[in-house]
Protein backbone atom coordinates (compact mmCIF):
# COMPACT_ATOMS: atom_id res chain seq x y z
CA UNK A 1 0.00 0.00 0.00
CA UNK A 2 2.89 2.40 0.70
CA UNK A 3 4.10 2.20 -2.64
CA UNK A 4 0.88 2.73 -4.33
CA UNK A 5 0.66 5.57 -2.36
CA UNK A 6 4.22 6.90 -2.89
CA UNK A 7 3.51 6.28 -7.09
CA UNK A 8 0.70 7.81 -7.16
CA UNK A 9 1.51 10.90 -5.19
CA UNK A 10 4.86 11.19 -7.33
CA UNK A 11 2.64 11.20 -9.89
CA UNK A 12 -0.40 13.34 -9.56
CA UNK A 13 2.47 16.24 -8.35
CA UNK A 14 4.18 15.57 -11.49
CA UNK A 15 1.01 16.19 -13.48
CA UNK A 16 0.25 19.23 -11.63
CA UNK A 17 3.43 20.66 -12.42
CA UNK A 18 3.39 19.33 -16.05
CA UNK A 19 -0.45 21.45 -16.16
CA UNK A 20 1.29 25.00 -15.71
CA UNK A 21 3.33 24.18 -18.96
CA UNK A 22 -0.01 24.57 -20.84
CA UNK A 23 -0.25 28.71 -20.26
CA UNK A 24 3.33 29.02 -21.02
CA UNK A 25 2.52 26.65 -24.73
CA UNK A 26 -0.47 29.09 -25.03
CA UNK A 27 1.98 32.31 -24.75
CA UNK A 28 4.45 30.61 -26.83
CA UNK A 29 2.07 29.96 -29.66
CA UNK A 30 0.42 33.69 -29.06
CA UNK A 31 3.54 35.18 -29.11
CA UNK A 32 5.41 33.64 -32.55
CA UNK A 33 1.19 34.36 -34.32
CA UNK A 34 1.79 38.01 -33.03
CA UNK A 35 5.13 38.44 -34.15
CA UNK A 36 4.16 36.98 -37.49
CA UNK A 37 1.29 38.54 -38.72
CA UNK A 38 2.25 41.91 -36.65
CA UNK A 39 5.42 42.52 -37.50
CA UNK A 40 6.10 39.61 -40.27
CA UNK A 41 9.20 38.40 -38.05
CA UNK A 42 9.21 34.73 -37.42
CA UNK A 43 12.04 32.99 -34.58
CA UNK A 44 13.05 29.43 -34.87
CA UNK A 45 12.99 29.33 -31.18
CA UNK A 46 9.69 30.75 -30.63
CA UNK A 47 8.39 28.11 -33.22
CA UNK A 48 10.40 25.48 -31.46
CA UNK A 49 9.71 25.94 -27.45
CA UNK A 50 5.88 25.30 -28.85
CA UNK A 51 6.95 21.71 -30.13
CA UNK A 52 9.02 21.25 -26.76
CA UNK A 53 6.15 22.45 -24.53
CA UNK A 54 4.10 20.16 -26.26
CA UNK A 55 6.67 17.32 -26.16
CA UNK A 56 6.97 18.04 -22.05
CA UNK A 57 3.05 18.19 -21.69
CA UNK A 58 2.77 14.78 -23.30
CA UNK A 59 5.03 12.64 -22.30
CA UNK A 60 5.11 14.29 -18.62
CA UNK A 61 1.30 14.21 -18.21
CA UNK A 62 0.43 11.07 -19.24
CA UNK A 63 1.34 9.05 -15.81
CA UNK A 64 -1.46 11.64 -14.60
CA UNK A 65 -3.63 11.16 -17.22
CA UNK A 66 -3.67 7.18 -16.75
CA UNK A 67 -3.61 7.98 -12.44
CA UNK A 68 -7.04 10.09 -13.34
CA UNK A 69 -8.46 7.72 -15.62
CA UNK A 70 -8.76 10.05 -18.26
CA UNK A 71 -6.97 7.71 -21.15
CA UNK A 72 -8.51 6.27 -23.99
CA UNK A 73 -10.12 3.18 -23.63
CA UNK A 74 -13.39 1.47 -25.09
CA UNK A 75 -15.42 2.90 -23.17
CA UNK A 76 -18.96 1.05 -24.27
CA UNK A 77 -17.86 -1.95 -22.52
CA UNK A 78 -16.20 -0.58 -19.50
CA UNK A 79 -18.30 1.69 -18.67
CA UNK A 80 -21.01 -1.35 -18.06
CA UNK A 81 -18.45 -3.30 -16.14
CA UNK A 82 -18.60 -4.52 -12.90
CA UNK A 83 -15.72 -3.16 -10.13
CA UNK A 84 -14.72 -6.95 -10.86
CA UNK A 85 -14.70 -6.64 -14.07
CA UNK A 86 -12.74 -3.33 -14.21
CA UNK A 87 -10.33 -4.79 -12.40
CA UNK A 88 -9.45 -7.59 -14.44
CA UNK A 89 -9.75 -5.55 -17.79
CA UNK A 90 -7.09 -3.07 -15.51
CA UNK A 91 -4.69 -6.07 -14.64
CA UNK A 92 -4.65 -7.65 -17.77
CA UNK A 93 -3.73 -4.23 -19.93
CA UNK A 94 -1.26 -3.69 -17.57
CA UNK A 95 0.60 -7.11 -18.45
CA UNK A 96 -0.15 -7.66 -21.62
CA UNK A 97 -0.05 -4.00 -23.34
CA UNK A 98 1.43 -1.42 -21.09
CA UNK A 99 4.54 -3.71 -19.58
CA UNK A 100 5.66 -4.71 -23.34
CA UNK A 101 4.99 -1.09 -24.59
CA UNK A 102 6.90 0.44 -22.04
CA UNK A 103 9.69 -2.22 -22.09
CA UNK A 104 10.35 -2.25 -26.26
CA UNK A 105 9.95 1.94 -25.67
CA UNK A 106 12.63 2.22 -23.20
CA UNK A 107 14.68 -0.89 -25.13
CA UNK A 108 14.58 0.63 -28.39
CA UNK A 109 15.19 4.41 -27.02
CA UNK A 110 18.26 3.47 -25.23
CA UNK A 111 20.67 4.10 -27.77
CA UNK A 112 18.39 6.33 -29.83
CA UNK A 113 18.81 8.52 -26.33
CA UNK A 114 22.29 7.43 -25.31
CA UNK A 115 23.69 9.03 -29.30
CA UNK A 116 21.56 12.15 -28.82
CA UNK A 117 23.60 12.74 -25.36
CA UNK A 118 26.45 12.18 -26.99
CA UNK A 119 26.83 14.79 -29.30
CA UNK A 120 24.36 16.93 -27.35
CA UNK A 121 22.17 17.02 -30.32
CA UNK A 122 20.35 20.21 -31.36
CA UNK A 123 18.00 21.57 -33.68
CA UNK A 124 18.38 20.70 -37.30
CA UNK A 125 18.30 24.92 -37.67
CA UNK A 126 21.00 27.04 -37.03
CA UNK A 127 19.57 29.31 -34.65
CA UNK A 128 17.18 26.32 -32.71
CA UNK A 129 17.03 25.74 -29.77
CA UNK A 130 20.21 23.35 -29.25
CA UNK A 131 17.89 20.32 -26.61
CA UNK A 132 16.76 17.93 -28.90
CA UNK A 133 18.59 15.41 -26.58
CA UNK A 134 16.41 16.41 -23.76
CA UNK A 135 13.60 15.84 -25.38
CA UNK A 136 14.70 12.34 -26.20
CA UNK A 137 15.27 11.52 -23.01
CA UNK A 138 11.44 12.13 -22.40
CA UNK A 139 11.15 8.85 -24.12
CA UNK A 140 12.59 6.72 -21.14
CA UNK A 141 11.05 8.98 -18.70
CA UNK A 142 7.62 8.52 -20.66
CA UNK A 143 7.49 4.41 -20.20
CA UNK A 144 9.51 4.54 -16.59
CA UNK A 145 6.55 6.84 -15.42
CA UNK A 146 3.62 5.11 -17.15
CA UNK A 147 5.64 1.58 -15.81
CA UNK A 148 5.14 2.78 -12.30
CA UNK A 149 1.75 4.16 -12.54
CA UNK A 150 0.56 1.00 -14.43
CA UNK A 151 1.88 -1.12 -11.48
CA UNK A 152 -0.03 1.12 -8.97
CA UNK A 153 -3.55 -0.01 -10.98
CA UNK A 154 -2.52 -3.18 -11.59
CA UNK A 155 -1.45 -3.45 -7.61
CA UNK A 156 -5.26 -2.03 -6.92
CA UNK A 157 -6.63 -4.38 -9.02
CA UNK A 158 -5.62 -7.03 -7.80
CA UNK A 159 -6.11 -6.39 -3.64
CA UNK A 160 -9.97 -5.66 -5.64
CA UNK A 161 -10.22 -8.92 -7.20
CA UNK A 162 -8.84 -10.41 -3.71
CA UNK A 163 -11.39 -8.31 -1.79
CA UNK A 164 -8.75 -6.06 0.22
CA UNK A 165 -9.21 -2.72 0.72
CA UNK A 166 -7.10 0.07 -1.34
CA UNK A 167 -5.19 2.78 -0.32
CA UNK A 168 -6.76 5.89 -1.14
CA UNK A 169 -6.06 7.72 -3.75
CA UNK A 170 -4.72 11.65 -3.62
CA UNK A 171 -6.84 14.16 -3.17
CA UNK A 172 -8.55 15.57 -6.41
CA UNK A 173 -8.34 12.03 -8.30
CA UNK A 174 -11.72 10.67 -8.73
CA UNK A 175 -11.88 7.13 -6.84
CA UNK A 176 -11.22 3.91 -9.07
CA UNK A 177 -13.14 1.65 -10.28
CA UNK A 178 -16.55 3.89 -10.19
CA UNK A 179 -18.38 5.73 -12.67
CA UNK A 180 -19.02 9.41 -12.50
CA UNK A 181 -21.80 11.20 -13.28
CA UNK A 182 -20.27 12.42 -16.51
CA UNK A 183 -19.28 8.98 -17.21
CA UNK A 184 -23.09 7.86 -17.55
CA UNK A 185 -24.31 10.47 -19.65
Amino acid sequence: MALIYLVDTIVYRLGEATKWLLPLLVLSVAASVFALSIFGVTTTKWQESAKYLQALIIMLGAAATLLAGQHVRVDIFFSRMTQIGKARVDLIGFYLLLVPTCILLTWNAHSFVGFAWAIREGSSEANGIRGVYLLKTLIPVFALSMLMQGLAIATRAAMCLNGQARPPRPTGVPPFFQTTRDETL
